[in-house]
């Protein structure tokens, strides 16, 4: 496996990403692992959702990024779709065993945000071979989920963003296995494209980078954050550390007028005692 990892320059229309390689095996990422699914008829690797990728690693050091092989075939949809769903899932299963513990995004885009939708809630649309969803054993890992012109979108659910208000070409019969990531996903359609809106506007289906770009990112980075607090241990005292009720801290402040009042007492006391003998 190969991880996609370099610069991006700018954000929203003008965004730019420029990946190189390098071996996952090297090591796990420290920041953000994100896992990306081109659409259909995009060249290998990324596609333009790779976009979102390289900004985000802008902004948390130590991210790293893999595109998805699949087909990405709109021709052989059904097959091509199956094809990526599964060896998105496998990905997962990968990085989670090499790096447990780690954090994972996953983006897809037109075709690939299917996939991505598919893998996480398992497939339910009608005439597609239904899948189960991800392994519960990942659900920890996966911080955010972010797809744009999802043909699998479907209207009402619950992280539906944009300005669509009808259903995909494909909307999903069956959304409960979503709910564990109700609060991680986002998935942005607007109206009048072709597949999440069943539009009749061609032009829509790729204005999602240039309208939408800055606020993902701002959602995947705001959702990594939540994730490392949600995950870094309180401090722990330090064996032997002077508390304001421990013995100690009677010695530290205020305490010199507790112990002069103590040896005050005593003396009283022993005075006393001297004058009734």
């Amino acid at each position: 496996m190969k991880v996609q990892i370099g610069l991006a320059l700018a954000t929203g229309a003008n965004a730019l990403f420029f990946p190189f390689a390098r071996r996952a095996e090297e090591a796990c990422a420290t920041g953000l692992h994100m896992i990306v699914v081109r659409g259909s008829n995009e060249e290998p690797g990324m596609g333009k959702i790779g976009v979102i990728a390289g900004n985000v690693s802008l902004a948390i050091p130590g991210s790293t990024s893999v595109g998805v092989e699949y087909p990405a075939a709109i021709d052989k949809y059904a097959s091509s779709l199956a094809e990526g769903t599964t060896e998105l899932v496998r990905l997962v299963g990968e990085y989670e065993k090499q790096c447990p513990g780690g954090k994972i995004a996953l983006l897809g885009y037109s075709q690939g945000a299917h996939s991505v939708m598919d893998a996480v809630c398992g497939s339910s649309s009608a005439g597609f071979r239904t899948t189960s969803d991800l392994p519960d054993a990942y659900e920890s890992s996966i911080v955010a989920i972010a797809t744009y012109g999802d043909p699998s979108h479907t209207v009402n659910a619950s992280w539906n963003q944009g300005t669509s208000m009808t259903s995909g070409i494909f909307p999903r019969l069956n959304l409960t296995a979503c709910e564990p990531y109700t609060d991680r996903i986002r998935s942005w359609c607007d109206v009048g494209d072709v597949y999440c809106d069943k539009g009749n506007n061609t032009r829509v289906h790729g204005t999602y980078f240039a309208n939408y770009t800055d606020v993902t990112v701002d959602f995947i980075v705001g959702k990594y954050n939540e994730s490392i607090a949600e995950t870094t241990p309180a401090p722990t005292p330090t064996p032997g550390a002077a508390g304001p009720g421990s013995a100690a801290g009677l010695r530290s402040a205020g305490a010199p007028d507790v112990v002069m009042m103590a040896l005050v007492s005593l003396g009283l006391l022993v005075f006393g005692s001297v004058g009734l003998l």
